[in-house]
């Protein structure tokens, strides 16, 4: 019964990955999989170089500062696709890390003779990781809690699965999801191996040693994985383990050997063992001149990682980005943030394991897997939100830890209690699971209308209307009453010229969202083209009310006076 229900929860949970990986906006320009940031890496490893298979743009290297982003604009972006590529002595890198390239993708195109698409990277790297952790809590079941209900290892799979805001991820898996999709594999299969280690303290160094390795995997793909690496020292509290000299060597020597070697690989490349390609990174900052890390970002961040709320609409999928005010400088960009103690309330159940600890005094090898996991969390989250930028694929970096610790601490809540205080605990953290499930799935997919929407706004600007269409098409396909799509849609046939059908479009919108400053502008435009003046100022004014500031909606409420009749103004 446990497996068949455990099984059930990991295919409802592995369905919903591959639907937002595949639903998701990635490389979508990219002609074919072999021309992916990854695979061009990948190639270049195979070709016997450190640098992307990728030309330099044409022109770039004639830019007095090919690091200014007003300056390589052009460049970086449109067909060229080198956003985020680093430039370095005329030759493109990824500053992203190479344990991917190493472990995923070019053992993959070695086996299948095919390349590996980045969507489908991102599925790959996050199932595996469910899956160890999947293992980990059923042998600390095993091990601690025979008791518990049947149905209790399916409910931690929808923790570890959804309340770990892998949707979220999942929701626009690319080149930037790679890394941090590997390294949270790594740091599962770390986590699993040091409680083979706690648990069989006969023979812990092979699985110290695999822990270390781990380890260094991740940090190769990401280095802000590094301070979790202090986690491998806990073996070391149990005076068996530490008087083997062999457990200190395994702590050590395998995470030490592979930070030498992401050293080598980056003095190879840009002259320097500490230079990973950021400064030379072609972005939408100016990366070099950045304030990257600083206290100052601190609390800000916190709030925002943990407590934000999102905007909801009674159009699914529901749960849509917040519109926050813009934050002081030198703050970064704001993408697609959601608060997850707010939004995924399961979470706080990871303060009962917390509490276990404390109070329950369990076997000392549940209290150093909490510790671990309580040291993951909490030393990225505080790294993460010293940084200048908040981004939901940086929650992904500490909310596994924080789930798997939930899945801990309602497994042992559950078990521990009895008759109506089980009840009761029951009513409270089944709807919070249910909750805390839901909204990740609802949020991912809005990620993914999100992005469809603003490509194909990028698409009707550069006047591509037929990708545009197809873009719309995956939009609506995804939320059907999204006003944005049906914006654009009225965009689009404006521009084919269908002014007829765009006019039906935009008075649609208007009714059904009378505060859409958007849709009463562009209603005005299409009204102007018609020859109703009248109407269009009407909508002008009505727009301008909305979004005194914008100034499109200015220059057109100024455009539909000039035209009207003295008895209008």
């Amino acid at each position: 019964m446990e497996n068949r229900l455990a099984s059930a929860a990991f295919i409802v949970v592995f369905a919903a990955y591959l639907f937002l990986g595949a639903m998701g906006l990635t490389d979508r320009n990219v002609p074919e999989a072999r021309d992916e940031a990854y695979n061009r890496l990948s190639r270049g490893l195979l070709a016997g170089h450190l640098y992307a298979d990728k030309a330099v743009p044409a022109g770039l290297e004639k830019l007095a500062n090919p690091y200014d982003p007003a300056a390589n604009e052009h460049f970086r972006m449109g067909p060229n696709l080198v956003h985020d590529f680093s430039y370095f002595n005329g030759r493109m890198y990824l500053y992203f890390g190479i344990s991917p390239a190493l472990f995923l993708f070019i053992p993959w195109h070695l086996l299948t003779g095919a390349w590996l698409l980045h969507w489908a990277a991102v599925v790959l790297l996050c199932t595996a990781g469910l899956v160890i952790n999947i293992s980990l809590v059923s042998s600390i079941k095993r091990a601690v809690f025979p008791g518990a209900a049947p149905w209790m290892l399916a409910a931690c799979v929808l923790i570890l699965g959804l309340s770990s805001y892998a949707p979220v991820l999942l929701g626009r898996a690319d080149l930037w999801e790679i890394p941090i999709a590997f390294s949270y594999l790594g740091v599962s299969i770390a986590l699993r191996c040091l409680w083979a280690a706690f648990t069989r303290p006969d023979a812990p160094a092979k699985w110290i040693a695999l822990a270390s390795v781990a380890f260094g995997a991740a940090f190769a793909a990401r280095p802000t994985v590094l301070p979790n690496a202090a986690i491998l020292l806990l073996p070391l509290l149990v005076v068996e383990i530490r008087r083997s000299a062999r457990s200190w060597i395994a702590a050590i020597v395998p995470l030490g050997l592979c930070g030498a070697a992401v050293a080598l690989y980056n003095a190879q490349r840009f002259g320097n063992p500490f230079e990973f390609g950021q400064h030379y990174q072609l972005a939408g900052q100016f990366v070099p001149k950045a304030k990257l890390f600083s206290t100052d970002f601190l609390w800000t961040n916190l709030r925002l990682y943990l407590f934000q709320g999102v905007e909801w609409r009674p159009i699914f999928p529901f749960a849509n980005d917040p519109d926050l005010a813009a934050l002081p400088q030198p703050h970064g960009d704001i993408e697609h943030i959601s608060g997850a103690l707010f939004n995924a309330p399961i979470l706080w159940a990871s303060l009962l394991a917390v509490v276990l600890v404390l109070i329950r005094r369990p076997r000392v090898q549940v209290t150093l897997l909490v510790v671990a996991a309580v040291w993951v969390a909490m030393s990225s989250l505080v790294l993460m939100s010293l940084f200048f930028g908040v981004c939901a694929r940086y929650q992904f970096e500490f909310l596994p830890a924080v789930a798997l610790l939930a899945a801990i601490g309602v497994t042992a809540a559950d078990t521990l209690a009895a008759g109506a205080r089980r009840i009761l605990f029951r009513c409270v953290w089944i709807p919070a699971l249910l909750v805390s499930a839901a909204f990740p799935l609802l949020y991912g997919i809005d990620r993914c209308v999100v992005d469809h929407d603003a490509l194909a706004l990028n698409d009707i600007l550069l006047g591509n209307l037929r990708d545009a269409d197809h873009e719309l098409r995956i939009a609506r396909f995804l939320s059907p009453g999204d006003p944005m799509f049906r914006l654009e849609s009225g965009v689009v046939l404006v521009a084919a010229g269908q002014t007829a059908g765009a006019t039906q479009v935009f008075e649609d919108l208007v009714r059904d969202f009378p505060n859409d400053a958007l849709a009463r502008y562009n209603l005005g435009r299409v009204l102007a083209t018609e020859g109703k003046p009248h109407e269009a100022l009407v909508q002008f004014k009505a727009a301008h009310d909305l979004a005194p500031n914008d100034p499109a909606i200015l220059a057109g409420l100024e455009a539909a006076l000039a035209k009207a009749s003295p008895a209008a103004h």
